[in-house]
């Protein structure tokens, strides 16, 4: 995979998606997604060798529970704790990934943690507001059938809910993920894996919503297998998602 070997383009990796959650004795269950992060790390290494600065960097995490509360590292600050880096998440979450940032000569410090509370607190804030027009709202929200624990209650009568699609969800992570670099003159470069939770339709729509609501970085989602072999995709621009739309 080749890299970019110019100063003025600022470049931002999303080094896969992992899931997190607690099982029922309490403890740190991590479903890493290694292969992307290795790859990730693997391109910003290069990006940092060929042009003297370090990418920004991040880990998307999808979790059950509530994440600042359950798998955080304590005595951590406010700032810490609303801008987590993987340095500042649980001991035995730091361990799945330190191998392979090691590898690389990357401090877990430098690498963001975006998780999937935060996303889905300022995607529902923006709901709020009523400043999304109702072509994209359509996008971002699904009818869900509301739990009811009674045998008896017809499930055609059930009022529906409305919940967050994953390519909503998905779109706030690739916000995220390219910071404040967020121009003409960005790339953000996506790695995932085909996993439950990680679909390459639900990237795709999140790609579309991200260019649609005004991200202007050029995105890349690089889809990444067991074997650690990377499916580069194509860089996709703005203005190209604007036009087919």
């Amino acid at each position: 995979m080749k890299t970019i070997k110019n100063k003025n383009i600022h470049i931002s990796i999303m080094a896969g998606n992992s899931r997190v959650c607690r099982d029922e004795n309490n403890d740190i269950t991590v479903e890493a997604q290694l292969n992307a992060f290795e790859a990730g790390l693997r391109l910003a290494k290069q990006y940092l060798d060929n042009n003297g600065q370090l990418p920004r960097l991040s880990v998307a995490f999808d979790h059950h529970g509530i994440f600042r509360l359950q798998f955080l590292s304590d005595n951590l600050t406010n700032s810490q704790k609303r801008r987590p880096r993987l340095s500042h998440l649980h001991y035995s979450i730091q361990q799945i990934f330190l191998p392979i940032a090691e590898k690389y000569q990357i401090p877990l410090s430098e690498i963001n943690a975006i998780h999937e509370d935060s996303a889905r607190q300022h995607l529902v804030h923006l709901l709020k507001t009523g400043d999304i027009d109702e072509m994209f709202t359509r996008r971002m929200l699904f009818d869900s059938p509301t739990e009811n624990t009674s045998a008896t209650t017809d499930v055609h009568n059930k009022a529906p809910k409305q919940k967050l699609t994953c390519a909503a969800i998905t779109k706030e992570y690739f916000e995220r993920a390219a910071g404040e670099y967020q121009s003409k003159e960005a790339v953000l470069d996506v790695f995932y894996e085909d996993s439950s939770w990680s679909r390459s339709l639900a990237y795709a729509r999140g790609l579309q919503l991200s260019h649609l609501l005004g991200v202007e970085t050029d995105i890349r989602l690089n889809l990444v297998n067991m074997a650690g072999e990377v499916r580069q995709g194509e860089l996709i621009t703005a203005r190209k998602i604007l036009e087919t739309c």
